[in-house]
């Protein structure tokens, strides 16, 4: 039986990150993970999650679980942590942390936003049923993007498709490029038939309300200025996650 055109498959779920507390680092290494994802998305999942794991250590997650009973007895002022539909967000250096416990297993989540930063983001559109089919999911770039916040969102949702969704991804473009070279070239507007999600860096004079969501046919499109596209990102994800509608 097919399932609702507006949900998104979620098989099993696997930083608030303000402008005032850090800035992603723009340099060399920066270009190159973002080339690297189109060249090998999944190579740059394994090395992500290596760093991953070596800086967020068992110091901190410990320090995470400790701020998590604090928040659930009420103990945390907002900018600590909160409720939001039953989970619990709590803020550690510069991330908002959740868990969702799924297959019985209990799955730790850091995102830049929590779901109370990014509600202001619209969702627009109706997701066809289509997306849910198969295993694979290409996510599609524009190759001659290079850009700190899109490397940054980018990063994002590659790293918690792969740890939290039980579905394949494959890099892919949105045109045609001398790096895109025997990959697949698909968006919102060309899917092929495929489910396929697009991320888009737009340029809006006001930055506060660039972020968006576009659900078409078999395609996600997720755009928006800077932090506002890192800020839809993780509304996408909060949405897989089953922690927001």
């Amino acid at each position: 039986m097919a399932e609702p055109e507006d949900k998104i498959k979620l098989e099993k779920a696997t930083e608030h990150h303000s402008e005032e507390d850090s800035t992603p680092v723009t340099d060399t290494k920066t270009i190159l993970i973002a080339v690297g994802i189109i060249i090998g998305i999944f190579a740059f999942s394994i090395v992500g999650f290596k760093l991953y794991e070596k800086y967020f250590s068992e110091t901190q997650v410990v320090n995470v679980d400790d701020l998590h009973k604090e928040n659930l007895q009420g103990e945390l002022n907002e900018k600590e942590g909160y409720m939001y539909n039953g989970y619990s967000f709590v803020y550690v250096d510069g991330l908002w942390w959740t868990e969702v416990n799924r297959f019985g297993t209990l799955l730790k989540i850091p995102l830049h936003f929590g779901a109370k930063e990014v509600e202001s983001i619209p969702v627009t559109g109706t997701l066809d049923s289509a997306f849910n089919n198969g295993e694979l999911v290409y996510i599609a770039i524009n190759p001659e993007t290079a850009n700190k916040y899109y490397t940054l969102a980018l990063s994002e949702l590659n790293f918690n498709i792969i740890k939290g969704i039980d579905r394949s991804i494959e890099a892919a473009c949105t045109e045609n490029n001398s790096i895109c070279d025997n990959r697949t070239i698909v968006s919102c507007e060309n899917t092929q038939g495929n489910p396929v999600v697009e991320l888009a860096l737009t340029n809006y004079t006001d930055s506060a309300n660039s972020g968006k969501i576009e659900f078409k046919g078999s395609c996600i499109r997720i755009s928006g200025q800077d932090y506002e596209l890192v800020k839809a990102v993780d509304k996408v994800l909060l949405r897989w996650y089953g922690i927001m509608k």
